[in-house]
């Protein structure tokens, strides 16, 4: 049985070896591996580096077109019945993929997730900053788009749920929780693996899947726009999808107010579009605004008062 280990690589020299190290040490007699590196135009010695694994993995470079392109790329020229992604800069565990290829063969699933560490790295030394742990409960299409999240790292998926779905290019930030979300949509089964089966790093600046708040955001809300056109004919008979579009269109009607951002309006429309006469019910200072003046202006002046603070 064979394993695709795709990876996405942009001036990664400070890391890829550490995260080719841990993809090269997943052997086993349940599976072979091939792995898989796409330069995405890398400009530091990466590509030189690089030089070091033709000898036992596959690289290709290509212009610089982001981590969604280049992760596609991957995909398309892989041969392995089970993809492991992997960020130049994350490590897989020990034993981490025999341990979920043999959970998805028994539990036939398409997507297996476990917990990870988020660690930082000083002077050659590994400091732990978090452990993220945690299940995914009660309906898998609303917990994955509400508030669950792994790095690619964390999750092995099984080729046939892949080939239904593509890497969204449009959703820069948050591509991979798209990614398994889109996987969710098409009926993939979810199984998890308890443990630590990745580390993910924080603090790089040239990791391809680096956020920052405000392109979050902007992508917070053309998911969530995305998302409700496939759910609209379900939110009648769902409440908590409704429920799920609304707090997710909230969170980016703050976030957008306080820097006058033009998205600021739409979201407010796109949120009185899945619930017209809108009155909130947490914020007791906006649901009287909202009884007195509308949602609208409600949310305008609150956003008067945030900029004055």
């Amino acid at each position: 049985m064979l394993v695709s280990i795709i990876i996405p690589a942009y001036n990664a020299a400070q890391t890829i070896v550490a995260t080719l190290t841990s993809a090269l040490q997943q052997k086993s007699n349940l599976f072979t591996t091939e792995i898989i590196i796409i330069d995405d135009g890398s400009t530091d010695t990466t590509p030189e580096i690089l030089k070091n694994y033709q000898h036992n993995c596959f690289i290709i470079t290509q212009t610089n077109a982001g981590a969604s392109a280049a992760r596609q790329t991957g995909f398309e020229v892989s041969k392995g019945s089970y993809i492991q992604y992997l960020d130049s800069d994350d490590l897989l565990s020990d034993g981490k993929i025999e341990l979920q290829l043999k959970e998805l063969i028994t539990n036939n699933g398409a997507i297996a997730y476990g917990d990870f560490e988020k660690f930082s790295e000083k002077n050659n030394v590994y400091n732990v900053e978090e452990l993220v742990t945690g299940t995914v409960n009660g309906e898998a299409e609303i917990a994955v788009f509400k508030n669950f999240w792994r790095p690619p790292a964390a999750i092995l998926y099984a080729r046939n749920i892949l080939e239904k779905i593509t890497w969204n290019k449009n959703l820069p930030v948050i591509q991979d929780a798209r990614y398994l979300l889109d996987a969710v949509f098409m009926g993939g089964k979810l199984v998890y693996t308890p443990g630590v089966v990745a580390k993910y790093r924080v603090g790089q600046v040239q990791s391809l899947s680096q956020r920052s708040k405000l392109n979050f955001v902007k992508d917070c809300f053309l998911n969530t726009s995305e998302v409700y056109l496939i759910w609209q004919k379900d939110l009648e008979k769902n409440p908590e999808k409704k429920t799920a579009l609304i707090e997710s269109l909230r969170y980016c009607i703050t976030e957008f107010s306080t820097i006058n951002h033009p998205l600021f309006d739409q979201a407010i429309d796109l949120l009185l579009k899945i619930s017209p006469g809108y009155i909130p019910q947490k914020s007791i200072s906006i649901k009287i605004l909202s009884l007195i003046f509308g949602y609208r202006n409600a949310e305008r002046l609150a956003s008067l008062k945030r900029k004055l603070r």
